[in-house]
């Protein structure tokens, strides 16, 4: 990739210098007025260089995005080296020092300022002293983060790995958004209560709650201050963890859902019988399902997408 970009500004150097001397010739001979075309040529190969390296950024960073759950941008510090005892040193591993996080918080927590060994793509891909942008998934998570990378790119692809992250997690909330059944609102939890089931609990038992939640600004159908019912699943097994849990007095967005009628045999044998048919209900079960209310406008924009996109 740096070899790329280096290419192309090379060769834009070299034509921008050799027209320069051709003109100044003709600029000697004849005075022509016509002695300005040759440095508008030089700057539209120019131009296009850098165009042209900036696509294949944007596409490498889409790329190694989709594959890593971890993106940094960090300063090498060291090659040949390894913060991680069960790691060997070698010409593949690095330890640099995190500059930023665009990805990954969420795995490893916010790792700006610390320092994180890499095992890199291909033996030196990477100096001491070079700033550049790692993807990669943990290896090791202990006293210090290892990842393993998918690709590096130089620092100056950072627009483009931030945008690369952002798509990919948009990606799912988007998919999701384009389901009729889906109602996302912005709302406050006013209260939260458990379900009671008459069966005996499951191995992998979701224990429904249902939250009573007052819509502040409806996003798509609905209106403020209307009262809707929203089901959690409130438990911490393996099966239900990342589902969202709702607090009381909570402030967030709701990418909630309709049970559709192939879940509903579910829900009903999962203590939620009581509530289906009897009341309407719309239930948040996806990690993504509920958002921060600070996401209010990048919902909005992703409600707007498809309509863009038609």
């Amino acid at each position: 990739m740096k070899e790329f970009l280096q290419n192309c500004r090379v060769r834009a150097l070299l034509t921008l210098v050799s027209i320069k001397r051709r003109s100044a010739h003709c600029d000697a001979n004849t005075g022509s007025s016509r002695d300005w075309l040759p440095f508008v040529t030089a700057a539209l190969i120019l131009s296009a260089s850098i165009t042209a390296g900036t696509a294949f950024a944007q596409t490498e960073a889409r790329a190694a995005a989709e594959r890593s759950s971890i993106v940094v941008r960090g300063k090498v510090l060291r090659t040949n080296a390894s913060d991680e005892p069960l790691l060997a040193p070698s010409n593949q591993t690095a330890i640099i020092s995190v500059d930023e996080m665009y990805a990954g918080n969420e795995i490893a927590g916010d790792q700006k300022g610390q320092t994180v060994t890499v095992i890199l793509t291909q033996p030196n891909a990477v100096k001491p002293g070079e700033e550049a942008l790692f993807f990669g998934n943990p290896r090791f998570l202990g006293k210090s983060l290892t990842i393993a990378d998918e690709a590096e790119l130089p620092a100056s692809a950072a627009a483009s790995a931030s945008s690369a992250v952002q798509a990919r997690r948009d990606r799912p909330v988007l998919e999701r958004l384009m389901v009729e059944s889906v109602r996302p609102i912005a709302g406050e939890t006013a209260a939260a209560q458990g379900t009671r089931t008459k069966a005996p609990p499951s191995e992998h038992d979701p224990e429904w709650h249902v939250a009573t939640v007052r819509i502040v600004t409806p996003l798509r159908g609905g209106t403020a201050g209307e009262i809707v019912n929203v089901v959690f699943a409130a438990s911490r097994d393996i099966t239900w963890f990342n589902s969202p849990k709702l607090k009381q007095g909570q402030d967030a967005v709701f990418i909630a859902h309709s049970p559709s009628k192939e879940e509903e045999p579910i829900y009903r044998s999962s203590g939620l019988d009581k509530f289906l048919g009897a009341e309407t209900i719309y239930l948040v079960t996806e990690p993504f399902a509920v958002l921060p209310a600070a996401d209010e406008g990048r919902i909005r924009r992703l409600l707007a997408a498809p309509k863009e996109t038609k």
